[in-house]
């Protein structure tokens, strides 16, 4: 499965990595405890800085249903204060909805 993530995300086409991004959250979700570590949850932080709209928005949205969960999200500390900076910056994000959906993500971490 990692293997398979790492190549995708090295993918040229931007809706296969967003595809992949989406459906590793689902995973991560699903699935937690096989997927919710540090080891996978890298792949979604390195998509916090996609060149492409679209997997930014995957993404975040992927980040959106783990947080909403408050056992998932005390299971990622690390993952938070890895990529916390990011998460902030992509408040200005140049495109508006990724901006949006930045907020959003951020509301979730700090309740």
């Amino acid at each position: 499965m990692s293997m398979l993530h790492v190549l995708s995300g090295r993918d040229l086409v931007p809706e296969i990595r967003a595809i992949c991004i989406e459906e590793m959250g689902n995973w991560m979700q699903s699935y937690s405890a096989s997927f919710l570590t540090d080891s996978y949850l890298k792949y979604i932080g390195w998509t916090l800085h996609d060149k492409q709209r679209e997997v930014r928005l995957k993404c975040l949205k992927a980040l959106q249903g783990l947080y909403r969960s408050r056992e998932m999200a005390a299971r990622m500390e690390l993952f938070t204060s890895r990529f916390k900076g990011r998460m902030v910056s992509m408040v200005l994000d140049k495109e508006p909805d990724v901006g949006v959906e930045a907020v959003k993500l951020l509301t979730l971490i700090l309740q």
